[in-house]
């Protein structure tokens, strides 16, 4: 398959484990959002090399576009098909809280 898997965290304080969000797996213009949120300084990418590309958003910026099951502008041929989406701990995560969004190169 062509396309990008996401796994959406909050980085774990010491040495905890990570909080998954929401993890799901698109098709090839999957990856435009995140790249889009970063090209507008809502985001910052710190890895591009697909295993995975690594970016860092604020929890307002991100969970939003999957509060209701979708993300916006996913580009042609993304089907946002959700694996693990978890609506009480993203409505519990602090619209300040620094996400990680781990994208995998699924070619």
């Amino acid at each position: 398959m062509l396309g990008w898997w996401f796994v959406v965290t909050v980085p774990a304080a010491g040495d905890g484990e990570d909080v998954v969000l929401a993890k799901w797996e698109t098709g090839i213009g999957g990856i435009d959002w995140i790249a889009g949120l970063a090209a507008a300084g809502r985001a910052e990418q710190l890895r591009f090399d697909g295993y995975p590309h690594r970016y860092t958003a604020r929890a307002g910026e991100v969970l939003p576009l999957l509060a209701d099951g979708s993300v916006p502008d996913a580009g042609p041929g993304a089907e946002f098909r959700p694996r693990e989406l978890y609506p009480d701990r993203i409505a519990a995560c602090p619209a300040d809280a620094l996400l990680t969004v781990d994208v995998w190169d699924q070619s």
